[in-house]
């Protein structure tokens, strides 16, 4: 059997003892469990260490003497799972004005009437509103390619946030995940407007940021900036603290990391999104962490730990 595996038995375990309804004997029986050899033991304790980490079982024993003993698991599942449904769905306000919309893990090609294409990524909405004279799109939240079908009468211009983004014909990017919008523009050239300030004029193979005003313009890896609607996503010594937080749009649930000086570690790599499983193993094999998995959570640690 592989640590893996044995450590997943040790979780097990540990919810079990944890859920308040846990008998004498099946105590008896972990001792014996984990005694089965060092393999058993030291799975044993790398489970203890994570439970330990884990905010809300600390918050629980806490107030052991309070409440009861299942509080432990009861409350880091609640947490965790109120978390990951909330992510996963729109915001409300997109729910009730969005025409398109994603949930987590799922891409979305959108046909729009005017021979546009949008590619909506994980956790986003989109609404569209059309007339002779033009174009109109917000954009909600989450992230959108958008490939703009040409017609010099009608501009074609996406709301995002507290700005916008006009283009005649061209391929740009914006993500509104962040406090700010991300432009970027693989094709053409658009106009970006936020905050009253003066328009900027951003070409293919470059980048802002916009939130009361436009940022400054920087170059872009037009190879990695769309990747995700080919189903990939591209790293290039980004700190691993930010490649986490951009694997979390596309995994149900949240991902922990345990040990912030891993937060800065540099990472490069290539990620299949269309197999979430595949993304945990393949952080797993390029960089110095362990990946365990819960239900709606993702605990990455060390690997000395």
């Amino acid at each position: 059997m592989s640590r893996i595996d044995l450590e997943n038995q040790a979780l097990d375990w540990l919810v079990e003892l944890h859920s308040g309804r846990v008998e004498a004997g099946r105590r008896r029986e972990f001792i014996q469990w984990r005694a089965q050899s060092p393999e058993h033991e030291s799975a044993a304790r790398s489970a203890e260490a994570l439970w330990g980490a884990l905010p809300a079982t600390r918050v629980a024993r806490r107030h052991r003497l309070l409440r009861p003993r299942r509080l432990a698991v009861v409350a880091a599942a609640a947490c965790v799972a109120a978390l990951a449904v909330a992510a996963a769905l729109p915001t409300p306000v997109a729910g009730i004005y969005a025409d398109y919309a994603t949930r987590t893990g799922e891409r979305r090609l959108v046909e729009l009437a005017d021979g546009s294409r949008v590619w909506l990524n994980s956790a986003s909405a989109l609404s569209v509103d059309f007339s002779a004279s033009r174009r109109s799109l917000r954009l909600y939240g989450g992230e959108a390619l958008f490939e703009v079908a040409k017609d010099a009468q009608r501009p074609f211009v996406v709301h995002a946030g507290d700005g916008e983004v006009t283009a005649v014909g061209t391929r740009f990017d914006v993500d509104s995940r962040g406090p700010g919008v991300q432009v970027a523009v693989t094709e053409g050239v658009v106009r970006v407007e936020a905050g009253g300030k003066p328009a900027v004029r951003l070409a293919a193979g470059e980048r802002l940021a916009y939130q009361a005003a436009p940022g400054p313009v920087q170059p872009l890896d037009l190879d990695s900036a769309s990747a995700w609607q080919r189903g990939k996503l591209i790293f290039n010594q980004r700190p691993l603290g930010e490649v986490l937080a951009e694997l979390e749009r596309y995994l149900p649930g949240r991902i922990l990391l345990t040990d912030e000086a891993l937060r800065r570690h540099k990472v490069s790599g290539v990620f299949d999104l269309d197999d979430p499983d595949a993304l945990l193993q393949t952080l797993q094999r390029l960089q110095p962490v362990r990946v365990t998995r819960l239900p709606w959570l993702v605990v990455v640690r060390p690997v000395s730990s």
